[in-house]
């Protein structure tokens, strides 16, 4: 009888698209060869064809994966009570990957960099590894009552995140990018507490600003 409690192996579709995942964000798409592909998802090379036509359908994978984890990401956030909250988690999530994003970069940021670069039907999705997040962004400030500001203050937010991890990265120091994510967490309390019309519950029970 087989060992119910062991994880089902992968297969090996999903195993190239993990593979491919990664070695993206560590190395580059167009830098990643099909030999490191087989290399790093112990497939064999003559086998990856039957499972992608061509190393631009590995490029789709590697963007729906990608554009799923932002869309999973801002279901769990859409959990929190409050778009104060979820702006407060987001940030959050960056300030817990800056080790990662100091060594590799931002991966959503150089995948989109990278893929927006080409003309194919992959550019405009590209554009979403970026813009999707501002866009859910912008929401949240218009859920917390700023109306005709939201997407100002979207991109101010997401241009401040990019832009510390482009720092962090660059000089291989984490410190950079948790720093400005404590300094925009305060901006965004700040404002959750002027908001002209916050349904964003920034202040808790007892008066408090809510974590």
């Amino acid at each position: 009888m087989a060992d119910k409690s062991k994880p089902a192996p992968r297969g090996k579709r999903e195993r190239l698209t993990q593979a491919a995942v990664e070695l993206a964000h560590r190395q580059g798409y167009r830098s990643t060869t099909l030999a490191d592909l087989a290399q790093a998802s112990d497939v064999p090379l003559g086998n990856i064809y039957y499972y992608f036509k061509s190393k631009d359908d590995i490029g789709r994978a590697v963007l729906e994966q990608r554009l799923g984890e932002v869309a999973m990401m801002e279901q769990m956030l859409s959990a929190l009570p409050s778009p104060l909250e979820r702006l407060l988690a987001f940030v959050e999530n960056s300030i817990g990957n800056a080790a990662l994003v100091a060594e590799l970069g931002c991966p959503l940021g150089t995948l989109s960099a990278e893929l927006s670069k080409d003309e194919g039907d992959w550019t405009a999705p590209a554009r979403g590894l970026l813009g999707g997040p501002m866009t859910w962004m912008e929401s949240q400030f218009a859920e917390m009552g700023f109306g005709g500001e939201a997407a100002d203050l979207a991109l101010q937010l997401q241009s401040s995140l990019q832009g510390a991890s482009i720092l962090a990265h660059s000089l291989g120091d984490p410190d950079l990018l948790v720093r400005e994510g404590r300094r925009l967490q305060g901006w965004l309390r700040g404002l959750a507490t002027n908001a002209p019309l916050s349904s964003a519950r920034p202040f808790g029970p007892s008066g408090a600003t809510s974590p």
